[in-house]
């Protein structure tokens, strides 16, 4: 199994996927994200460790730190470095935890998300 980074054009939902091809994780993200057919480009970062339980889909944290990688960044988008390549999650998700955390924080519960709060200018 390999780890991927796997983008679209809109740049929404770029993250990492763990596959046996290049295909089958761009075709694992269009699928997941509701992308359709062909929206998606792959690109093999490494090879997962031998020893390592790794299915087809997402990686967890626990996967990708096997890979090397560091989080510089866990919000509002996850931000990650595996050798001298920085990959950054991509922007719907970021959006979407920012919002959660608007909607806690309005009935008193903080930002769980640890996102900050968007300022007017």
């Amino acid at each position: 199994m390999n780890l991927y980074w796997v983008t679209t054009d809109d740049h929404a939902e770029d993250w990492f996927i763990v596959a046996s091809s290049a295909q089958e994780a761009a075709t694992f993200h269009e699928d997941a994200e509701g992308y359709d057919y062909g929206d998606a480009t792959a690109e093999m970062i490494v090879e997962i460790p031998k020893g390592i339980d790794a299915s087809t889909g997402w990686p967890s944290d626990e996967v990708l730190k096997s890979c090397g990688a560091k989080f510089l960044s866990k919000a509002p988008a996850r931000v990650v470095e595996i050798g001298d390549r920085r990959f950054c999650e991509g922007l719907m998700e970021s959006t979407i935890r920012a919002q959660d955390d608007d909607r806690f924080e309005a009935i008193g519960q903080g930002r769980p998300n640890k996102t900050e709060k968007a300022t007017v200018h």
